[in-house]
């Protein structure tokens, strides 16, 4: 049995899917990334990627066992862009902070030798083969150039500015690519690219400007080819993908291809590169992960390989960047929400679409497939591991009946209510393995219906109660007032509170800063100052052998002065509140609403003074310039608590396998409320079988305890 070894955070609800391209380890960092970049030197390789309020350099060498040797640290903001060169790291940033230059002359021990002052802060820059490095995003020019003979000492060599010497719109440069003494810069909010000779760095020259097809906010990023015959745009708003343009001749410049993502029209690519040599586009594109597309032929693009790092939805979410140049051939990407990624182009790739819950009333049948493919080598091994207790695990070989690559094992099983846990691991002729899911130990599912404790969707008062030491925020049960912010380079909008609760047919929630307020304001209203906990009743579970309990949240913290850095956290109590075991704990967004489970006997022993609480802050920590001020909402609906593999017992309504007088004495409350009866309670209780709760059942109840006396 083959595993992945790599270092692990508590984002279990992001999962990955990949194609040709093997996860080697991955390192998170407790706070948002932006941008990447890699180098080798004296034998090892190192990626630096960017943080929210430092530069982390972190040792790849071991591709499988990353570890940080040092940070840089710097203002707060969401944006950092990374250079190497000659023995040097330069860090950019949209904070005011210039570029700062680090040595890593001493690679365990990363040093800050130097600023360049004249810019206060930057988008991107830029160091190409000759050693120069531009920097674009600034304001006073379009683009500052610097010579780096010197490189803790970088000395001013020009500028360029599209028109009249004066930055402007149209020559502002998002990103930019230098090849040979030709600077391709993408102009992104009007939609151009510039093409710019800099052989005479003192005096550069605009040769081209083209329109890439949309007006505003469009060009993000570009890429040449090595015969400089084709030129890659990648355009960064809803359905933001990669064209192709033909510029053989600049002024007869010519759109020959484009190229999408499955799920494009939501999504955004974001920033390109050419692996050199290779015939190969390394594209971060968001939410669809890292892509690699074969160029060999710029007119008819091909996918050959990527990976999807997660599966949440949205523009400017997961894969801000890749480095595609070790010697290693390793593959350097950093996600947004998750942090480092080292991936391997190659492998064996599994891909397989994760079993929902069941109804096995109709057939007890699970039918398990997957799409496995081997990039070089043959597959010879595709294996189901499944567990029904996530302790004691079996094996059974996933068959190729039909040839080509669709493995697929049926599979039935001897309990039911159940949750059933697998994996599936694959491997080929020359010795590489690979497993499905690659950034966690198994996927579940449930296996018939888990009967039901409690079913809580908060669409009536209930006796949950609030303590806070927030300012502003507190929890409140009622209709949710969503809030939204806009921003980025389009206005686009980002929702931070919800304005609608989960429930089907349902309108009522639990939610962080209820107030009505301007929907455009969300800083009125979101989580101050502090922490807000929300507490659930005490509930006797003692009667039970496990117990799932599931919910639906909404967090984020992703947005305002500091975001990214405060923490959601769930808590399960076994002693009413004296003691508290964490179920989640993470400071990652996610805009929308997302349902947790959690098997409670892997975190409590089960008793009769069970609590829940669910914790949304935004703290301050004294000498931590990364806490506090960012945009904390929370919103909680559909608590859920169900007994995991109950064998039914008609009329054991207490669910204490056992039917006698204190199931009647509940039947009858059932009958006298019959408007708060679950499907779970009137399945157990509807003795006679005919979907009416009455003194019949009463009376088939009682003969059923009279007969089992």
């Amino acid at each position: 049995m083959f595993l992945v070894l790599f270092v692990v955070s508590q984002l279990s609800f992001l999962l990955s899917d990949s194609y040709n391209m093997q996860l080697l380890s991955y390192l998170p960092f407790e706070q948002d990334c932006s941008d990447i970049t890699g180098f080798y030197q004296d034998g090892r390789e190192f990626a630096v990627i960017g943080l929210q309020n430092a530069a982390s350099f972190v040792d790849v060498t071991d591709p499988n066992n990353p570890f940080e040797v040092g940070i840089i640290s710097g203002s707060t903001s969401i944006w950092r862009d990374l250079k190497y060169w000659n023995r040097h790291v330069y860090i950019g940033t949209e904070a005011e902070d210039g570029i700062k230059i680090v040595s890593v002359d001493n690679l365990d021990n990363p040093t800050l030798v130097n600023t360049i002052t004249d810019v206060d802060n930057s988008h991107n820059i830029h160091i190409d083969e000759d050693g120069y490095l531009y920097i674009v995003g600034a304001d006073v020019n379009d683009i500052w150039i610097y010579n780096l003979a010197y490189p803790a000492y970088p000395v001013l060599v020009g500028t360029w500015n599209l028109q009249n010497n004066e930055t402007t719109s149209q020559g502002y440069c998002h990103d930019i690519e230098v090849y040979n003494d030709k600077l391709y810069c993408a102009a992104i909010y009007v939609g151009y690219f510039h093409i710019i000779d800099v052989s005479d760095k003192t005096n550069p020259i605009t040769l081209q400007s083209h329109f890439a097809g949309i007006d505003g906010i469009s060009t993000h990023d570009v890429a040449i080819t090595e015969d400089e015959q084709y030129l890659f745009t990648g355009d960064e708003n809803l359905s933001g993908h990669i064209k192709v343009w033909d510029i053989s001749d600049y002024n007869n410049i010519n759109l020959v291809e484009e190229w999408v993502t499955p799920e494009y029209e939501t999504h955004s690519a974001h920033n390109l590169y050419v692996r050199p040599g290779l015939d190969q586009l390394i594209i971060s594109y968001y939410a669809d992960g890292t892509r690699i597309l074969d160029i060999s032929d710029p007119t008819s693009l091909e996918e050959i390989a990527y990976y999807d790092m997660s599966d949440l939805e949205g523009l400017y979410v997961s894969n801000w960047g890749t480095y595609a140049d070790l010697p290693s051939g390793n593959i350097i990407s950093s996600d947004i929400e998750q942090g480092l990624f080292v991936l391997e182009l190659g492998g064996v790739s599994i891909l397989h679409e994760e079993l929902q819950d069941m109804d096995i009333s109709d057939s007890p049948y699970v039918y398990f497939s997957a799409n496995v493919e081997s990039f070089d080598g043959v597959v010879e091994d595709v294996t189901l591991h499944y567990s029904l207790d996530n302790d004691n695990w079996n094996e059974t070989n996933m068959n190729n009946g039909l040839g080509g690559s669709e493995y697929s094992a049926v599979m039935t099983f001897d309990q039911a209510n159940v949750i059933v846990y697998y994996y599936i691991t694959a491997s080929n002729s020359i010795g590489q393995s690979s497993q499905y899911p690659q950034l966690e130990d198994y996927v579940s599912f449930n296996y018939g219906d888990l009967i039901d404790i409690l079913v809580q969707d908060f669409e009536t008062e209930t006796n949950w109660y609030v303590e806070s030491d927030a300012s502003a925020g507190l929890w409140e049960w009622g209709i949710p007032n969503g809030t939204s912010e806009f921003g980025g380079f389009a206005n686009l909008e980002f929702i931070v509170q919800t304005n609608e609760d989960h429930t089907e047919d349902g309108n009522k929630c639990f939610v962080t800063g209820n107030e009505l307020v301007d929907i455009n304001s969300p800083g009125q209203a979101d989580v101050d100052g502090g922490s807000t906990i929300l507490y659930s009743d005490i509930y006797d579970l003692s009667n039970y052998n496990d117990v799932q309990v599931s919910y639906w949240r909404w967090y984020t913290n992703n947005l305002g002065n500091n975001p990214g850095n405060d923490i959601w956290n769930v808590q399960v109590s076994s002693n009413s509140g004296l003691n508290w075991v964490d179920l989640e704990s993470t400071t990652t967004s996610l805009n929308q609403w997302f349902e947790q489970r959690f098997v409670l006997s892997n975190y409590i022993e089960l008793s009769n003074e069970v609590q829940f609480r669910f914790i949304a802050s935004d703290l301050f920590n004294d000498g931590d310039n990364g806490s506090g001020g960012s945009l904390v909402e929370a919103a909680l609906d559909d608590f859920k608590l169900e007994i995991i593999g109950y064998n039914f017992l008609l009329g054991d309504l207490n669910l204490d396998s056992n039917v006698d007088i204190l199931d009647v004495v509940l039947l009858l409350n059932l009958i006298f409320e019959s408007e708060n009866i679950t499907e779970s309670q009137l399945e157990l209780a509807d003795i006679n079988e005919d979907s009416v709760l009455d003194v019949l059942d009463i009376v088939n109840l009682v003969n059923l305890i009279l007969d089992s006396i």
